[in-house]
């Protein structure tokens, strides 16, 4: 009786840290997806203020490029950390959340495209920041119902 009490605590305290660890993980993507949508609309918002600046779009690309390395970083921690049972029933999610990253991906280097034309859509930048912001939104909120799940 006691030998089994045993192995109940431990494997108690072997998931309780991997599920502390998971929810981390699901608050860093939270910030991720929140930095790539408050750049994209940054860029957005020059173009609608008419005060477009080249050196800034660049920097607020960048940073969107940058974080949304990590949000797929941050996404592949998350299922691997993910008991078999937790990946069962956040799996929607988590397909959703990649395809979300991969439908993103062509709007970055089509946004870096026109970044770098010698002749500056400021129409289609402010496009594809919008395209990428909503992008993201959905991402945010899948988050959360991933973290409601668990």
């Amino acid at each position: 009786m006691i030998r089994y009490l045993l192995y109940i605590i431990l494997f108690g305290l072997l998931i309780l840290p991997t599920l502390a660890q998971v929810k981390e993980k699901i608050q860093e993507l939270h910030e991720e997806c929140r930095l790539v949508r408050g750049h994209a609309f940054m860029i957005q918002q020059m173009i609608d203020e008419d005060k477009y600046n080249e050196t800034v779009a660049r920097a607020h690309y960048t940073i969107i490029d940058t974080n949304l390395k990590e949000l797929l970083f941050t996404l592949r921690e998350i299922e691997t950390l993910l008991t078999a049972q937790q990946k069962t029933r956040v799996a929607t999610e988590i397909g959703k959340l990649f395809d979300i990253c991969n439908d993103t991906k062509p709007l970055m280097e089509y946004l870096q495209e026109q970044l770098d034309a010698e002749e500056t859509n400021l129409r289609r930048i402010r496009v594809l920041a919008v395209r990428i912001n909503r992008n993201l939104r959905d991402a945010m909120d899948i988050n959360n119902s991933i973290l409601d799940k668990l």
